[in-house]
């Protein structure tokens, strides 16, 4: 069997969370005997084939943005691609114009293609799934709301605004979309660009043979966009092998930090979106000595950005707080066994995240909100801070604080371990060959 694996993100340049786990189904899926590569969606080359971490890559042309057109180059490079590595099955980790092109080219040869839904920016323009910022949306692409919801966002979050310029949009686009992916199309046909989308993904969605979801939210998202009832699976996250297999390896040198302090801490992206700026704000508003923050995916060379430069403007105005620069994986897990319990304080909706099920494989108490896609695993193993405010967060800080002060903390470190491991990407990669096995018994 041959996997040919499509995605804008890539191992190869950079590391992130849909990268790790196409990695690791590819990993596991090359142990099973499955023979697997990777087209990746380029916006500029060199388009050559590659090798990185056992995986061969072959770079195809793409558009800079996923609302774009396929490039005129990028169908006779697709066309060649199919011919020459003749996969069996076509797997999907991203979603854009010309994923959706290369779709319809799978199909016309007879090859079935699966998508997994790793990020509400395959649906979502703001790449959030926050409706105007502040609520979670339906999810269902629909050109008015989204047009007006985006230019919101760049119009500084006034709605109002947001609508008269959709309204503007749906007016006048029309006569920029000859321009193709220019500056002025994008500023005025965005309506139209995004009805566009929607079409795309309705069909692409109506034709897949297999469409994954692999978080708690993301199965009426997907519905709501034209999947079928009957071709979606909820296939959850799992927690890397590599980290697995590193976390065995490792020694633990965190007791001593246990025991001295109630260490907090946020591992990720820092980014608007994570929250890490709720729980800093609330941490901040705490008198106790005796705890600490570790905020770790620090990059000092973003310093100067708007976002960073706020996180390290609290940081400095509190000593209890630290900033930790990126980390490999071994010293990401040295992380997790300083701390006593790992806030994830997300503000969009998002599919994991693998902090959450990391953590809760070394054993490591979690909090978080409401907003990320293992709800379900978070209320069976950790607690949910609701709202996601830095009031609510200060009274759960305040709480978790008391119970370990009093000596109760180890009621929620059993909490976190369960009655069993936590799901990980061996299930996930069995799950993914049964499926791969079905489709081609059909087709």
């Amino acid at each position: 069997m041959r996997i040919l694996h499509i995605t804008e993100y890539c191992h190869a340049g950079s590391v992130g969370g849909t990268e790790r786990y196409i990695l690791d189904l590819i990993h596991g899926l090359q142990s099973a005997g499955i023979d697997n590569e990777i087209g990746w969606l380029k916006p500029s080359g060199p388009f050559d084939t590659s090798e990185a971490a056992n995986v061969r890559i072959i770079a195809l042309p793409a558009p800079p943005m996923r609302v774009d057109a396929a490039l005129p180059e990028f169908r006779g490079a697709a066309e060649r691609l199919l011919g020459a590595e003749k996969p069996d099955v076509v797997h999907f980790h991203t979603f854009g114009l010309t994923e959706a092109l290369l779709a319809r080219l799978a199909q016309q040869r007879g090859i079935p293609y699966v998508f997994t839904y790793h990020s509400p920016a395959w649906t979502c323009r703001r790449e959030t799934m926050m409706l105007y910022g502040e609520q979670p949306c339906d999810g269902e692409v629909r050109a008015w709301r989204c047009s007006a919801c985006h230019s919101a966002e760049r119009l500084g979050e006034q709605p109002m605004a947001g609508r008269a310029a959709a309204a503007a949009s749906m007016v006048a686009g029309w006569a920029v979309l000859p321009m193709g992916a220019t500056l002025l199309r994008r500023r005025t046909a965005f309506f139209y660009d995004t009805l566009r989308y929607r079409s795309a993904l309705r069909e692409f969605l109506g034709r897949c043979d297999l469409v994954v979801s692999c978080c708690d939210w993301s199965t009426p998202v997907l519905l709501n966009n034209g999947a079928r009832s009957e071709s979606v699976r909820h296939f959850p996250q799992g927690v890397s092998m590599d980290f697995l297999s590193a976390m065995e390896k490792s020694q633990s040198h965190g007791d001593l930090g246990r025991k001295q302090h109630f260490t907090v801490g946020c591992i990720g992206r820092l980014n608007p979106v994570k929250g890490v700026h709720v729980l800093m704000d609330a941490f901040s508003k705490m008198p106790e000595p005796g705890m600490r923050l570790r905020i770790v995916g620090w990059e000092p060379e973003n310093a100067g950005a708007p976002y960073p430069s706020m996180i390290k403007k609290i940081a400095e105005a509190d000593a209890r707080i630290t900033l930790v620069s990126k980390t490999t994986l071994g010293e990401t897990i040295q992380e997790y066994r300083q701390l006593t319990l790992l806030a994830v304080p997300s503000i969009w909706m998002e599919t994991g995240p693998l902090t959450l099920l990391e953590a809760l494989a070394v054993g490591v108490p979690v909090y978080g909100s409401n907003r990320i896609g293992q709800a379900k695993l978070l209320l069976e193993r950790g607690r949910m801070v609701e709202p996601n405010t830095p009031e609510s967060w200060q009274d759960a800080l305040v709480g978790a604080f008391e119970q370990h002060k009093n000596g109760l903390w180890g009621g929620e470190v059993k909490r976190a371990i369960g009655s069993g491991p936590v799901r990980t990407m061996r299930t996930v990669t069995s799950e993914m060959i049964q499926s791969y096995q079905e489709l081609l018994s059909l087709s």
